[in-house]
């Protein structure tokens, strides 16, 4: 089950690092006009939005890895 959420945490980190690149490469775009700067604007919103959910899944999944490796040791300091 750990080995199965740290898979999952890497492929969240992975994909959180290709949004990240997204944004800086759109934030480097010029914009020739009023309905370019509004598509930019939406598209920076989505992307910061898809950033900041990838960010709290992470955080998530850190967090219940973190309880589970602390149960199992648990489980065997007591088997011990």
């Amino acid at each position: 089950m750990i080995k199965q959420l740290e898979k999952q945490i890497r492929d969240q980190k992975k994909e959180l690092a290709d949004v990240q690149k997204g944004l800086a490469a759109l934030r480097l775009q010029p914009c020739k006009g009023d309905s370019e700067i509004r598509k930019k604007d939406e598209k920076l919103e989505e992307l910061g939005r898809r950033a900041k959910a990838l960010s709290e899944t992470i955080g998530d999944l850190e967090r219940k890895r973190q309880k589970l490796f602390a149960e199992s040791t648990l489980k065997e300091s007591c088997s011990s």
